[in-house]
């Protein structure tokens, strides 16, 4: 039996296919993710960064000398996805890498002087986009929603 294809000019609005899948955590928090991403996305986007590449300047930030290896494990991506996201930063002077003492084959990574500035201007950038990107929610409901997402990450299995 032949199926027609929906045109997309009959296709209901969003809101009306959201309407079952909706009732799945997954999607609605894809579905958030999404907005506060491309939020941020947007707000990056004039100093060349992705959000993955901010979360790595404060990772660097937070343990500086860090491996390469243990800033993919930190971000959750494989490790040559790393090396292009520090060499993405070195180009842009926000990050560089040095030889470790230890082993000399090993290199740190650290924020240079540049990284250090910019960083301090993004993480207000980035307060300012969550504060946008979730304008529908008072200031209490914001940490409820903070606190309850974190305990879900931490704690579940």
């Amino acid at each position: 039996m032949a199926r027609t294809p929906i045109p997309s000019e009959t296709l209901p609005d969003q809101a009306v296919l959201d309407r079952e899948l909706e009732s799945y955590l997954g999607y609605v928090l894809r579905r958030a993710q999404m907005k506060v991403f491309q939020h941020l996305s947007a707000r990056l986007e004039p100093f060349d960064l992705r959000p993955a590449q901010f979360t790595a300047l404060v990772i660097i930030e937070q343990h500086p000398g860090l491996m390469q290896a243990d800033l993919a494990r930190a971000l959750a991506i494989e490790p040559p996805q790393a090396v292009v996201l520090v060499n993405k930063l070195e180009k842009l002077g926000l990050a560089m890498r040095l030889r470790c003492k230890p082993d000399k084959r090993s290199y740190g990574i650290f924020l240079s002087k540049a990284g250090e500035t910019r960083l301090k201007e993004l993480k207000q950038l980035a307060a300012q986009s969550d504060l946008e990107s979730t304008d529908s929610l008072n200031a209490q409901e914001r940490e409820q929603l903070l606190a309850l997402l974190r305990k879900l990450y931490r704690e579940s299995h």
